[in-house]
């Protein structure tokens, strides 16, 4: 095999990767790992052994080719102790990678490429060059795999750098492609298509139809994710009523990009049928999931075809993890199975019989490679297969040998999807307590794993909600089962169900968070949290509510760490749904924008009815100076300070507080000797943006009280922010300026001068700085997005990723005079040390609810979009 043989099937490795075999596991990408290994004849000079090296290493070349790649292994293993030349163990040491890679173990083969790139010398011969970016290609791909971007893509610049400095159109087409899959993977759609073009451009030169189908193959699955963007925030902006201009827009951008898709899929198709085999199925499995989408119930000839003219390719195809996953992505195609179905999907007895026969097949085809990977989720689609059926004593066979292969390879991401559909099953016929076990177990697993399923690939913000979400959300389902309160109880102290529902519901927030910025800086501010001190606040009580399916729980921790649970029920004794709980809200949050009636009392007063009424007398009794609020889902974009009584606002009883977890929040009051600001913001916007007039004034009045430094429009920088804080330590950052917190962190951005948009990772830059971390960000004339429960997530990022330990910022866009007295009433009482920033708040809301000179002030469009999210002391 020469170069170039061998380097098509890298670029088969770096990109033919199928997307996501079921519904059921949607946001997994499955690599089909076509390469074979890097092989060439290593000359056996100087050998001595009875069978020499280069013996040994062609044995083990003749067992991959055949599909054993365990036996493959253990030759080489055997080469590599008597091989005495460098190049040599490079050489096996690369077999040994593309061999473990085959079989589904990426971290030993990462490990054994990485000793063969160690071992090329740092004068290289031209061939040496070549298998070295060959090598780095490889290794960014298989560092991707695991979610590990920020590997993968310095590995594969340096590659595309090499491959280009070599004049070589092949390995600059692969480095190309497989940048392309991680800034895809990463959200960087525009960069990611800038890839995906050029290696189009490189592809059509170099002339080979394999590597051309690769590469259109490539870019249709791009095209397939940015109409999943599109589409999500389309969703978003319909239920929003100031960004439904846009919706129109975003879904006409989604129909075109999956026309885009198709097309793309379309001509992968026709160039691959000049090559036949796993290149051409690949192309046809993804023009037919892209059919099947388009219509959904509908199973047209064309798609029936595709799925024949698959079998016919798989089926004679030797034994290799391609074809193992192309059996099991067709047999999903044929029969899809989603995780949120309660029965079997509208299909035929035959299809269901034939998607059984092909994951048989599938599993016969991994055991006989020892792809245990493979083998699990073959397992665990046999188990999925049966348990929508309704089969369950069957299906809880297949699941637990997929749980025992996957735990044998220490597979995460497969285990814990295994643990999860064990619970389901274990639920469904009454073993609840078994259920709760398993249910445990897949939280455990899901906790254990970093970038693979909650935080690096950005791709699974679209559907973290059906593939992560719900397994939390259904293990407090389970131990909530047998404990319905319909007045407020006090949790026995020997009643473990609530405490490990808040620990649960805990472990929910810093994975949402996690997965809303798709990195590691959730762990980092837990971990800074953890060295810091106690959170404890005699005043303070903590209102946690969660949101499930069927009902919603309220669940009160007082100053004595005493817990009081209640079932939340409508006027007629009715569960309160997550549904009818949405409602209510959507409702209330709509109304509370118009500043023009007063249309919103009424359903202020019925939302407290349902939430705070039942527990009135319980506050009553505690006598908290302060409401911590741990809001679930809906309830994040709303300001509970405007629920009313009847006679008073929330606001008027409680200091109010927000926090995504206490976990998250830093336990020291905020000094305030020597209170000095850094203040900014933007008069002057620019189109489409408005002039906030009122700006200057608010800044102004802000320094007046305490102090610091203002950058005012043209000096609002980026780069002049930065200077200013790196020269002096601020406790206190004010920003005045258009922003929104939108539905991901792609549309979450802060407008500085001359339409810079500063987004979170920006501000994050910003506010890490070498002196000690900002106590307060105050982020006036903000808004946050009313269409998603996740877009409040925004808010409370920004102080997470930062280490900045509190963020005053506004649900709603609220800048006119108003605003003015209030953010001068927050900083006035600021000051005295006695107030806790929460109580400080709260004085400056009641200035405003009792303003008798300005009546237009008393409404809560005004004052409740103001909210104190981290530490409130």
């Amino acid at each position: 095999m020469n170069f170039y043989d061998r380097l098509i099937l890298i670029v088969r490795v770096c990109w033919q990767r199928y997307r996501p075999i079921f519904l059921f596991c949607l946001s997994l990408v499955f690599s089909i790992l076509l390469h074979s290994a890097w092989i060439g004849i290593i000359p056996g000079s100087g050998l001595t052994q009875t069978v020499s090296t280069q013996q040994l290493v062609q044995q083990g070349i003749t067992q991959y080719q055949n599909g054993e790649f365990s036996s493959a292994i253990a030759l080489w293993q055997q080469s590599l102790s008597q091989a005495k030349s460098i190049s040599e163990q490079a050489t096996i040491h690369t077999n040994l990678a593309q061999a473990y890679q085959q079989i589904g173990q990426t971290e030993q083969a990462i490990a054994q490429r990485e000793q063969a790139i160690q071992l090329y010398p740092s004068n290289l011969n031209r061939d040496q060059q070549r298998e070295l970016t060959a090598l780095l290609i490889e290794q960014g791909q298989a560092y991707g795999e695991l979610g590990q971007y920020r590997r993968a893509i310095p590995l594969l610049e340096s590659a595309l750098n090499q491959a280009r400095s070599q004049s070589d159109s092949r390995l600059e087409v692969a480095a190309l492609g497989a940048l392309g899959d991680s800034y895809t993977a990463q959200g960087d759609y525009n960069r990611a298509l800038t890839m995906y073009d050029t290696s189009l451009e490189r592809a059509i030169a170099v002339g080979d139809a394999a590597l051309l189908s690769v590469v259109q193959n490539s870019r249709g699955n791009f095209y397939v994710k940015e109409a999943e963007r599109y589409r999500f925030q389309a969703n978003a902006a319909a239920l929003e009523e100031e960004q439904r201009s846009s919706e129109d827009l975003m879904r006409r951008q989604a129909e075109q990009a999956m026309a885009q898709a198709q097309q793309a899929y379309e001509q992968s198709w026709q160039t691959s049928q000049a090559i036949g085999g796993l290149t051409e199925a690949t192309a046809l499995l993804n023009l037919n999931r892209l059919l099947i989408q388009v219509e959904p119930d509908a199973q047209s000839e064309e798609v029936l075809a595709n799925w024949s003219r698959v079998e016919q390719l798989l089926t004679p195809a030797p034994n290799s993890r391609a074809k193992a996953y192309g059996l099991m992505n067709l047999a999903m195609q044929i029969t899809p199975v989603g995780i949120q179905n309660s029965a079997q999907p509208q299909t035929s007895d035959r299809n269901w019989q034939q998607s059984q026969t092909l994951l048989q097949q599938a599993l016969a085809v991994a055991r006989a490679i020892s792809d245990q990977r493979a083998e699990s989720f073959a397992l665990g689609m046999l188990g999925r297969l049966e348990e929508v059926a309704g089969h369950a004593e069957q299906a809880m066979r297949w699941t637990q040998q997929a749980q025992l292969v996957a735990q044998q390879m220490n597979a995460l991401d497969s285990l814990y999807r295994w643990q999860w559909q064990n619970g389901r099953l274990l639920k469904a016929t009454g073993q609840e307590e078994r259920a709760r076990q398993a249910y445990s177990q897949a939280i455990v697993t899901l906790q254990s794993i970093r970038g693979d399923i909650v935080s690096a690939n950005q791709d699974l913000q679209f559907n973290f909600r059906d593939s992560v979400e719900p397994v939390y959300r259904e293990q407090m389902e389970l131990l909530l089962a047998s404990s319905i309160a319909k007045t407020p109880q006090v949790v026995p102290s020997g009643d473990h169900s609530i405490p490990t529902v808040l620990k649960t519901l805990d472990l929910l927030k810093l994975a949402e968070l996690q997965n809303f910025f798709g990195d590691e800086c959730v762990q980092i501010a837990r971990d800074r949290v953890e060295q810091g001190t106690e959170l404890t606040d005699t005043r303070a009580a903590v209102l946690y509510s969660l949101i499930l399916e069927k009902r919603t729980e309220l669940i009160l921790r007082s100053p004595d760490a005493t817990l009081i649970h209640y079932t939340v029920q409508d006027q007629q004794g009715n569960l309160l749904s997550a549904e009818r709980l949405r409602q209510e809200i959507d409702v209330l949050r709509r109304l509370l924008e118009k500043r023009t009636t007063d249309e919103y009392l009424d359903q202020a007063q019925t939302v407290y009815d349902l939430l705070i009424r039942p527990l009135d007398s319980t506050l009553a009794a505690i006598k908290p100076q302060t409401l911590v609020l741990v809001n679930d889902d809906v309830l994040r974009n709303v300001p509970l300070a405007a629920l009313h009584d009847g006679g008073r606002f929330l606001a008027e009883k409680y200091a109010i507080a927000t926090t995504p977890s206490l976990s998250l929040t830093t336990g020291t009051p905020m000094s305030r000797n020597h209170l000095s600001a850094l203040i900014v913001g933007l008069i002057d916007a620019p189109p489409p943006f408005f002039p906030l007039t009122n700006v200057g004034l608010e800044t102004k009045e802000v320094q007046k009280l305490i102090g610091g430094t203002v950058l005012l429009d043209k000096d609002f920088t980026l780069d002049n922010v930065k200077a200013q804080l790196e020269r002096r330590y601020y406790p206190i950052v004010h920003i005045a300026t258009h922003g929104r917190f939108g539905v991901d962190d792609n549309n979450t951005f802060l407008l500085a001068a001359d339409n810079q948009r500063l987004s979170i990772a920006d501000i994050d830059t910003l506010l890490q700085t070498e002196h000690r971390p900002v106590e307060l960000l105050t982020l006036s004339a903000c808004q946050t997005a009313a269409g998603d429960n996740r877009t409040a997530l925004g808010i409370a990022g920004v102080a997470v990723r930062s280490g900045v330990k509190s963020a005053l910022a506004t649900l709603w866009y609220i800048n006119d005079e108003a605003t003015v007295p209030l953010i001068e009433s927050f900083y006035q009482f600021l000051r005295n040390a006695q107030l806790t920033k929460a109580e400080a708040l709260q004085k400056a809301q009641l200035a405003m609810i009792h303003n008798l000179d300005h009546p237009e002030y008393q409404h809560p469009a005004v004052w409740a979009a103001f909210i104190l999210v981290g530490n409130w002391l």
